[in-house]
């Protein structure tokens, strides 16, 4: 039987703790032994899926035995249609894990910086540590994202990614488009900036 110690990972993966980024609900009733009333952690809806969502999903197992779209072209023009913004600005992917892994494999690789709040979603930290960058924390100012803070650090250190979710989660603390705009102005040159 081969042992982990057995296996030959990468230098970036074998320096990872071997902990899972944050304990999922269903982990932890198993652990406790009690079933949650509301999952609120998770961002589930306690009301569960709409009854025309669960209508499409009905439609769409008919044709689970065809390929899928890889470009997802009728869902991502359908989205850019709703919020008026450009066809190639809408991304589909599987969570926001499966996004944040890609924008780790485009911008990350040993010894780049990011930065991001001090608290940020647990999971993106994990992507970048996975790809051997250099995370540098910002902590919150008045329970916001510090975005003067960020943008300061992100020029200090040269990051090649600067990521922020807004609304901010876990806090649910949010900012305005306007200051989300100035806040992509105001980016150091040749920096990039990623929102969850």
């Amino acid at each position: 039987m081969t042992k982990a110690s057995d296996i030959r990972f990468t230098s970036v993966v074998s320096k990872l703790p071997s902990i899972i980024p944050f304990v999922g609900p269903d982990e932890q009733e198993r652990q406790s032994g009690i079933l949650f009333r509301a999952r609120m952690g998770a961002n589930e809806s306690g009301f569960g899926p709409s009854p025309k969502a669960i209508e499409a999903m009905n439609e769409g197992a008919k044709l689970s035995w065809q390929y899928s779209d890889p470009d997802n072209h009728n869902l991502r023009q359908a989205l850019a249609d709703f919020y008026n913004v450009g066809y190639e600005n809408i991304m589909v992917g599987e969570g926001i894990d499966g996004l944040l892994g890609c924008v780790s494999h485009m911008f990350v690789e040993p010894g780049v910086d990011v930065v991001t709040s001090l608290g940020s979603y647990p999971t993106f930290n994990f992507h970048i540590k996975s790809r051997g960058g250099s995370l540098h924390l910002v902590p919150y100012k008045d329970n916001h994202e510090d975005q003067d803070a960020l943008l300061t650090k992100a020029e200090e250190t040269n990051a090649s990614l600067l990521y922020f979710s807004n609304p901010n989660n876990p806090m649910g603390t949010w900012w305005s488009a306007d200051k989300m705009q100035s806040m992509i102005d105001n980016l150091p040159k040749g920096h990039n900036i990623g929102a969850g």
